[in-house]
C-alpha cells in the first residue's frame, strides 16, 4: 500500500488497482484498519482525478467502518479528508463540521499520548485554510499558532511543516504584509523542491500572487507557469490549473498583451467548465449516494432492531432467572449468617460476662491489696514516727545529763533521720506505683519536695507527723501546703486532701 500511495501521482490508475486488490484481500482477512487505509488512498486518487462522487463514496465507507471498528487516528484522517472534499464544493458548514470533529478526537489522542501530535497539527492547519478561504484571517492565524502544541513542534517546524510556512505566507500576502509573506513562501518552496508533494503547485501559485501584488509581473508569470507545469505533471489538479490560467491571463492583460490574455482566459474558462461539469455531476451523484447510504443504514438499523428485540427478550428471561436464583442464594446466605451471628452473639455475651466478672474480681482484689498495703504503710510510718520521738526523748535526756556519748548518738540519729524518708518513699512507691507519674502529668510545676508532701497527704498524715518524717518544722509544712494549693490552682472550697486522694 505504501508503494501505491507513493506512486499515485505518476501512476494513479495502477495505484488505484493496487488499493482495490489490497482492499479485497483485507476484507477476506477481516482487517478493518487496513481496509480503511485502502479506502482513504482510493478516495484521494479519485479526488485528484476529479471523480468526486467516487471519492465521496470511498470516504463515507471509510467513515462508517471507522466509527464502529477503527482506531482514533483513522477517524481523524477520514474526517479531514471529507472536510477537504466538501471544501472543493465550497460547502463550508459541512467542512467545518468534520474538521471540528477531527480536532476533538485529535485532542483526546494528544492528551493520552503527547508524542502523537501529527493529527492535531493537521486538524489545526486545515482549519486555518478553511478560515483563510472564508476571509477570517485572524482566526486562521490563531489556528496556525495552535499547531505549536509543544516545544518539539516549534523546533522541527522548518523541516517538518512546509505546509505551515506556505499557509502563513498566503495569509500574510492577503493582509498586505508582503515582506513576511515572501519569507514564509520562499521557505516553503525551498523545503519542497524536488519532492513529490501535492501542494507544491499551490506554493508557486501563492508566490505568483505575491509578485503580482508587488507589480513584479515577470516574476509573477514565472511562478504561475511553474505552478501550471507542476499541476500538469501531476495531471490531477484541473481546478488549480483553471485558477492559475486565469491569473496568467490577468497578468498578460495588465501588460497589454491582450491576445495572450484572451487565449489563456479561454483555456481557463474551458478547464473551469470541465471542472464545473464534473462537480455538478458529482452533486447529483452525491444525493444518490447519500440516499443509498441512508437507505442502507435504515435497513441495517431495522435488522439490528429486530435482533435487539429478540436479544432483549432473551436478556429479560435470563435476567429474571438470574434474579430468582440470586434471591434464593441470598436468602440461604442470610439465614446462615443470622444463625451464625446468633451463635456468635451468645458466645460473645458469655465471654463478656466472664470478662466483666474477672475484671471486677481483679479490681476488687487490687483495691483491697492497695488499701491493705496503704494501711500497713501508714502504720509503718506512724511506728517510725513514734520510734523517732522516743529517740528524741532519749537524746534530750542524755543531753541533760551531759553524757559523753550524746554527740556520737546524736550524729548517728541525724543520719538515720535523713534515711527515714528514703525508706518511707521506697515503701510508698511500691504501693502507689503510678501516683508520681499521674501527679507529674497533672501538675508538672510541682518540685520534688512538694511531691513528697503530696505523698504524705495521700496517706492522711497529720502536719506534725509529716514534719517528723520530713525532718522539718510544722510551720514549713503549712507553707508547703499553701504553695501546693496555689500550683494546683485549687479553689478555697476545694479540699487538698480529698483532691490528692483522688489521684
Amino acid at each position: 500500500m505504501r508503494n501505491a500511495m507513493a506512486g499515485s501521482n505518476q501512476f494513479p490508475n495502477e495505484s488505484y488497482l493496487i488499493f482495490e486488490r489490497s482492499k479485497a484481500f483485507f476484507e477476506r482477512k477481516k482487517d478493518t484498519n487496513k481496509i480503511i487505509n485502502c479506502l482513504l488512498g482510493m478516495a484521494e486518487i479519485e479526488k485528484k482525478k476529479g471523480r468526486f462522487s467516487t471519492s465521496f463514496d470511498h470516504l463515507w465507507q471509510a467513515k462508517y467502518l471507522g466509527d464502529y471498528f477503527s482506531n482514533k487516528t483513522q477517524k481523524v484522517q477520514t474526517r479531514i479528508a471529507l472536510a477537504r472534499l466538501y471544501d472543493e464544493f465550497n460547502m463550508t458548514e459541512q467542512s467545518v463540521l468534520h474538521l471540528t470533529e477531527a480536532l476533538k478526537i485529535s485532542k483526546k489522542i494528544y492528551l493520552q499520548d503527547s508524542t502523537r501530535v501529527q493529527n492535531l497539527i493537521s486538524g489545526y492547519m486545515y482549519m486555518a485554510v478553511r478560515q483563510r478561504k472564508s476571509g477570517n484571517y485572524e482566526k486562521a492565524l490563531q489556528y496556525l499558532d495552535s499547531c505549536f502544541v509543544n516545544p518539539s513542534v516549534h523546533i522541527e517546524k522548518s523541516v517538518e511543516m512546509p505546509f505551515w510556512d506556505a499557509e502563513k505566507g498566503k495569509i500574510m500576502q492577503e493582509l498586505n504584509e508582503f515582506k513576511e509573506a515572501s519569507t514564509y513562501l520562499h521557505l516553503a518552496r525551498i523545503h519542497t523542491l524536488h519532492k513529490e508533494i501535492s501542494y507544491r503547485p499551490n506554493i508557486s501559485m501563492y508566490l505568483g500572487d505575491l509578485k503580482k501584488d508587488l507589480k513584479q509581473n515577470d516574476s509573477a508569470l514565472y511562478f504561475y507557469n511553474e505552478s501550471l507545469v507542476l499541476s500538469r505533471e501531476h495531471g490531477l489538479r484541473n481546478d488549480l490549473e483553471a485558477e492559475v490560467l486565469g491569473k496568467i491571463s490577468e497578468v498578460y492583460a495588465t501588460n497589454g498583451q491582450t491576445k495572450r490574455a484572451y487565449n489563456y482566459l479561454v483555456e481557463s474558462t474551458n478547464t473551469a467548465n470541465r471542472v464545473l461539469q464534473a462537480k455538478n455531476r458529482t452533486n447529483s451523484e452525491l444525493f444518490q449516494i447519500k440516499d443509498t447510504y441512508l437507505k442502507s443504514i435504515s435497513e441495517k438499523n431495522e435488522q439490528l432492531g429486530q435482533k435487539n428485540l429478540i436479544i432483549e427478550k432473551n436478556n429479560i428471561i435470563q435476567f429474571r432467572l438470574k434474579v430468582i436464583l440470586f434471591l434464593l442464594v441470598l436468602l440461604g446466605l442470610v439465614v446462615a449468617v443470622i444463625f451464625q451471628m446468633r451463635l456468635k452473639l451468645k458466645k460473645t455475651m458469655l465471654h463478656k460476662k466472664e470478662a466483666e466478672l474477672n475484671s471486677k474480681l481483679i479490681k476488687e482484689r487490687s483495691e483491697n491489696q492497695i488499701e491493705l498495703k496503704s494501711r500497713e504503710l501508714t502504720s509503718y510510718a506512724l511506728q517510725l514516727i513514734d520510734k523517732d520521738s522516743a529517740i528524741d526523748e532519749l537524746l534530750e535526756l542524755l543531753k541533760t545529763e551531759a553524757s559523753p556519748k550524746y554527740k556520737s548518738l546524736f550524729s548517728k540519729y541525724k543520719k538515720g533521720s535523713k534515711d527515714l524518708w528514703n525508706d518511707f518513699n521506697l515503701q510508698f512507691t511500691q504501693v502507689n506505683s503510678a501516683f508520681y507519674d499521674k501527679l507529674k502529668e497533672l501538675h508538672p510545676k510541682l518540685s520534688s519536695t512538694e511531691q513528697k508532701h503530696c505523698a504524705l497527704i495521700k496517706l492522711n498524715l497529720s502536719t506534725k507527723e509529716m514534719a517528723r518524717i520530713l525532718n522539718i518544722e510544722p510551720h514549713s509544712v503549712h507553707v508547703s501546703r499553701s504553695r501546693i494549693r496555689k500550683k494546683m490552682e485549687l479553689e478555697r472550697s476545694e479540699n487538698l486532701e480529698s483532691y490528692i486522694a483522688g489521684i
